[in-house]
């Protein structure tokens, strides 16, 4: 009677029922009070199943293209495959125990959120996104076919686990997964629960668990250090430098070195043994407890406080204080009349994060100025390809005409152009095409022709 409540069907006919039920479940225990949202509903969709819904998309799209059957009997043991398919299967498993975990104790929040955690940083935000080329080379080899099964096993369980949850989606998920396969149940609704030690993917390294954590961590924050800087992550560089006094996270993240450089698009990882080898430490004077001490000298013993050395700083602080001199007059100095404050060393920006700490180098050789040149012309390419329609397999050619500094760039990268775009000719002169744009790169300007070489042979597979 008084218009403050919400018409559930109204919410249902828009943005369906999976999506209030995952709201419903996420937002809060259902035993606490809540204020409704429907933006939170909208996040629901846009985030949460939109991802999910991608990520199927992805894999439907690429195993259509190739004929990919999961045939169990043709199964690579989870052992055998790559780094990253194990740590993705040891995550699953551990997404597994957690659901059941929680569900065991009526936890309905905590088992929904750490699904929703799992679709968006573990699935797609990681393992889609860095094993995206596995997916897109032409050569179908053990590195391929593991890829494959691993996103479909990922795939299949997270039906499984969503199911009490979001039955629709889970349902139109499982339906297109298994299509043509009567090995197994007709419908998600069907099948046995995955639990520890009867999930279709049972498969757990904790150590391998941590050494990933800790490189998302160095590539999380790699992104921040990027963004204080200004600096592109499509402008590569020349180093991180990461603090590990005791060779512990230089040997945890052996072997991953790879992920972290493409990530965060530098050339080298080197480590330092403390942080007073990317910061310097600047002091400066606490006026009320210096003014008592010198007087009308204050402003001279202020000056000689912004002089310290990183040396003089740690002394001061290691010992207590230290006596201080201006014209005659000597008073001590205690870490209570200076603020210390940490600022970069010229050439670095550094960060910490707990017990992580990192800096990048900044400074641009002429190698790099041009390499991100062709990175940034590249992604102008992939974005006239799907303006123009055009298909994953499509092949292209490219004819541009550019300022000097960035036809330089493109002529002494064309190769890593051409394999980046698909594209079979690259040429600088003059820019023709079926699509034809002016563009401005970074501060350089370049007219940009494609067309389509090739098509694509349509072969369907899943829907």
């Amino acid at each position: 009677t008084k218009g403050n409540t919400v018409d559930p069907f109204e919410i249902i006919n828009e943005q369906g029922a999976d999506a209030l039920r995952w709201y419903l479940l996420t937002v809060s225990p259902p035993w606490v009070p809540t204020r409704f949202d429907t933006d939170g509903v909208d996040e629901v969709v846009r985030k949460f199943l939109g991802t999910l819904v991608n990520t199927y998309s992805f894999f439907a799209m690429y195993a259509n293209i190739d004929r990919f059957d999961y045939v169990e009997n043709e199964r690579i043991p989870v052992k055998e495959r790559p780094e990253l398919d194990r740590w993705i299967c040891s995550a699953l498993t551990t997404l597994t125990k957690k659901v059941n975990q929680n569900l065991e104790r009526y936890d309905l929040t905590k088992a929904t959120r750490s699904i929703g955690s799992f679709v968006l940083d573990d699935l797609s935000n990681w393992y889609v996104r860095r094993s995206r080329r596995r997916f897109w080379k032409s050569e179908t080899g053990h590195d391929k076919r593991s890829a494959f099964q691993t996103l479909y096993e990922c795939l299949l369980t997270l039906s499984r686990l969503m199911a009490p949850f979001a039955p629709f989606i889970s349902e139109k998920l499982y339906l297109g997964l298994t299509a043509g396969n009567n090995d197994y149940p007709g419908s998600v609704h069907l099948c046995r629960y995955p639990a520890a030690g009867k999930a279709p993917v049972d498969y757990t390294d904790e150590l391998l668990e941590s050494r990933m954590d800790l490189v998302r961590r160095i590539v999380f924050l790699g992104r921040s250090l990027r963004n204080n800087a200004a600096i592109k992550v499509r402008q590569p560089l020349s180093e991180i430098i990461i603090v590990d006094q005791n060779n512990r996270k230089k040997k945890l993240i052996d072997g991953m070195e790879h992920l972290i450089l493409d990530e965060l698009n530098v050339k080298g990882i080197s480590y330092a043994e403390s942080e007073d080898q990317l910061l310097q430490k600047r002091a400066e004077p606490v006026f009320k407890t210096l003014g008592p001490k010198f007087g009308k000298m204050v402003n001279k013993a202020a000056e000689a406080i912004r002089n310290f050395s990183d040396e003089e700083i740690h002394h001061l602080l290691e010992n207590g204080g230290r006596f201080l001199v201006v014209e005659g007059h000597e008073a001590k100095i205690m870490p209570e009349d200076l603020s210390i404050i940490s600022e970069n060393r010229p050439g670095l920006v550094a960060e910490r994060d707990g017990d992580l700490t990192a800096a990048i180098k900044t400074t641009l050789s002429e190698e790099l100025v041009y390499e991100g040149l062709a990175r940034e012309f590249i992604n102008r390419i992939q974005n006239m390809r799907k303006e123009a329609g055009l298909e994953v397999t499509d092949r292209i050619f490219i004819r541009t005409q550019a300022s000097p500094a960035l036809a330089r760039a493109i002529g002494h990268l064309s190769q890593y152009i051409k394999d980046e775009t698909l594209c079979s000719n690259l040429e600088i002169g003059n820019a023709e095409g079926d699509l034809v744009k002016e563009l401005k790169i970074n501060d350089q300007t370049a007219s940009i022709g494609i067309a389509k070489v090739q098509d694509a042979p349509p072969n369907l597979h899943y829907s």
